[in-house]
């Protein structure tokens, strides 16, 4: 069963993103944080069954998160050998919580296949499934990250986090101009086939995954807070009918797990790289969306968002994103989904047979990263009119998009193309 969280306050949900210097907190998205750990670690050699007890214990340490974990299984090969270094390997975390020592030294006289043990089976009360980085069924979209998450706890139909999804977030305290527009566009998504995603959260990520219910949709929720306690507690109705009709929650902590300040930024960052494109619908100055923003285009994903009064508190962060060619604008569902390549009832997909040979290379090269002209001139050996004239195309065809020219990004009808069998561009070389 789906659980209820403590009686916490709505407003204790961590939308506010401190000033900057503020703590000790690092910033979010930059090398020191950890990009790049994973691709020091080499999981193909690994063995899952032999390993999982000591993943799922040495998760749950405070401080390892994605970046620690990593790093631990980089310096000492396994989680089991990590786990037998024990408070040793706490010096090679990113940073070391006063509570670290402790709750190590307790896990460890309860023993990793005890402690594994004890949450498999309250996962198993709650109907909670446990996918390691190394399982079959981790999110494809979230093995593309690094950092990633080392433990998933999923309920729901796991097929639903590997589906086409879109995120649509924004503020706990929207406008009725805010609710509606959420609204708007989640029934669009959810019409055209395009899986919903948001955080659960009160106001817009709420709307957001009761209108695509409403439309006969599917909505995937990432949680900052375990399964077993939904946060906000009155959305416990909705998480369960978001499972019922054939979506997933999805969080990093496991049953019983107390959720802290860094779980809800966190979770922001899951939402952009398990969706395809991120719509901030409705968003302050400081608002968690921009956080859940700041991560898809740090990941290279689209991000849109709708535009607002100039007076408006509310949509200032949706007006910066814009002004700041950051965000593309949507003015309507329709217009969203003719951006993403989603809308119902159009003509038949654009074929990638129907691409020059440069056109073809071209979106190749961005379907497996995004890329300033610069770049791409030395990956795809083309003369720069060539390239120009190809980019130009590609995006009159609604298939790359850039960010104040500077950096090309696939969009969502490209990566559609890419995912067909016998696609030409994903072949050529």
């Amino acid at each position: 069963m789906i659980g209820v969280g403590p009686p916490e306050r709505d407003g204790a949900h961590a939308e506010r993103v401190p000033p900057a210097g503020a703590g000790t907190q690092p910033p979010l998205f930059a090398d020191e944080r950890g990009r790049g750990a994973w691709g020091q670690v080499e999981l193909s050699g690994i063995d899952s069954a032999r390993e999982r007890p000591f993943w799922v214990a040495l998760a749950l340490i405070p401080g390892v998160g994605q970046v620690g974990f990593a790093r631990l299984l980089a310096r000492y090969g396994s989680a089991s050998a990590a786990w037998s270094a024990g408070q040793e390997s706490l010096r090679h975390l990113p940073r070391v919580p006063d509570d670290a020592p402790l709750a190590l030294q307790r896990l460890q006289r309860e023993g990793a296949a005890a402690v594994a043990d004890r949450v498999a089976r309250a996962a198993t009360r709650s109907g909670i499934r446990i996918v390691l980085a190394v399982d079959d069924s981790y999110p494809a979209a979230l093995a593309r990250l690094d950092p990633r998450p080392p433990v998933l706890y999923v309920a729901g139909d796991l097929e639903a986090l590997d589906a086409i999804a879109v995120a649509v977030v924004g503020t706990r305290r929207p406008s009725g101009y805010g609710r509606a527009m959420a609204i708007e566009i989640a029934d669009e998504l959810a019409r055209a086939g395009v899986t919903v995603a948001s955080g659960l959260a009160l106001g817009i990520d709420g709307e957001a995954h009761q209108a695509a219910l409403a439309a006969g949709g599917r909505s995937v929720a990432i949680l900052p807070s375990p399964i077993d306690r939904i946060y906000p507690p009155r959305h416990r109705s909705l998480a369960a009918r978001l499972v019922a009709d054939g979506g997933a929650l999805l969080t990093e902590l496991a049953p019983g797990q107390p959720a802290s300040r860094p779980d809800f930024a966190r979770r922001n960052r899951i939402i952009a790289g398990l969706s395809e494109a991120v719509v901030v619908v409705e968003a302050p100055d400081r608002s968690g969306a921009l956080l859940t923003a700041q991560a898809a285009l740090d990941y290279g994903k689209e991000v849109y968002a709708v535009p607002g009064p100039i007076d408006s508190q509310t949509s200032r962060g949706c007006n910066r994103l814009i002004a700041d060619h950051a965000a593309s604008i949507v003015t309507s569902a329709v217009s969203l989904l003719n951006q993403v390549g989603g809308r119902r009832g159009a003509a038949a997909p654009l074929s990638v047979r129907s691409l020059s040979d440069a056109e073809g290379l071209i979106l190749a090269r961005l379907l497996s990263r995004s890329a300033s002209i610069e770049e791409l001139l030395v990956s795809t050996r083309l003369p720069s009119g060539t390239l120009a004239s190809g980019l130009t195309l590609l995006e009159a065809r609604g298939l790359v998009t850039s960010y104040s020219g500077a950096t090309f990004h696939p969009t969502l009808a490209a990566r559609r193309i890419g995912q067909r069998p016998g696609r030409r561009c994903a072949r050529m070389e």
